[in-house]
């Protein structure tokens, strides 16, 4: 059976599907309108983590204007921003609906102290310079020497000379406790670092590995030192019982 197009239940069905069209445009009008309205206006900024760092400091850097429609933030590229701050290892930017940028910081911790030119280089645990100072106050972070005339430094770039990581790969594996002994290592090679012992005790120290074998090794040939003359050297690099060598009789000694 045909069914005339001028019927009336063509007629409904047509008023139907426009019925539906209908809403459905007034639903995308209303919806776009109301996602660009001032109800999704940023009002508040929260920052959690930074310690060293204001947040005005912070939200300087972001660059981001309240007032701003929360949709039209991007917060990978706010994270990045705030990343570019030398004392920032890490941030976290997210979205409190409906008018807030919730803020995460992880800032960088300092772990050992460079002399260039006079000036001290504050580094975190990776090599990255958070600050360029010309003095260090009461700060008791072990030096990091030998590493020459570095080039095209400056807060927040890393460093990449390879003693110099050779030695952040030792501090990183240093017990908490033991790392305050530590006055200095010389870096001029990666293979052949010297720690600086509490005491100013020279320690030859070798490359990066074993630094647990390198430190029982250490901690045996400390054992009875006092009383027996000025030592020149620790010699731990190799496997083994470890050398100890005195000043005024120049004898070696195997620790056993």
């Amino acid at each position: 059976m045909v069914i005339p197009a001028s019927s009336p239940r063509v007629y409904r069905r047509r008023r139907q599907r426009m019925r539906r069209l209908l809403f459905f445009l007034f639903f995308v009008v209303a919806l776009f309108s109301f996602i660009h309205s001032g109800f999704f206006s940023l009002k508040n900024i929260e920052f959690s983590g930074n310690v060293h760092i204001a947040d005005q400091e912070l939200e300087n850097l972001m660059g981001v204007a309240r007032g701003i429609n929360l949709w039209q933030v991007d917060t990978k590229v706010l994270a990045q921003r705030l990343a570019t701050h030398p004392l920032v290892a890490r941030a976290d930017v997210s979205r409190r609906w409906p008018r807030t940028l919730i803020v995460h910081i992880e800032e960088r911790t300092a772990a050992a102290i460079v002399v260039q030119e006079g000036k001290f280089l504050l580094i975190d645990g990776g090599g990255v310079v958070m600050e360029i100072t010309s003095h260090i106050g009461n700060l008791e972070l072990p030096l990091l020497s030998g590493l020459g005339k570095l080039e095209n430094i400056g807060p927040g770039k890393e460093i990449n000379h390879p003693g110099l990581q050779a030695a952040l790969t030792v501090l990183r594996q240093m017990p908490a406790e033991e790392l305050p002994r530590i006055q200095e290592i010389i870096a001029s090679s990666p293979d052949n670092l010297q720690l600086i012992w509490t005491g100013n005790i020279p320690v030859k120290f070798g490359d990066a590995r074993d630094v647990a074998g390198k430190l029982a090794r250490l901690h045996e040939a400390m054992q009875g030192l006092a009383g027996r003359g000025t030592v020149e050297y620790i010699d731990v690099s190799f496997a083994g019982a470890p050398v100890v060598k005195f000043k005024q009789d120049n004898k070696r000694e195997d620790k056993k």
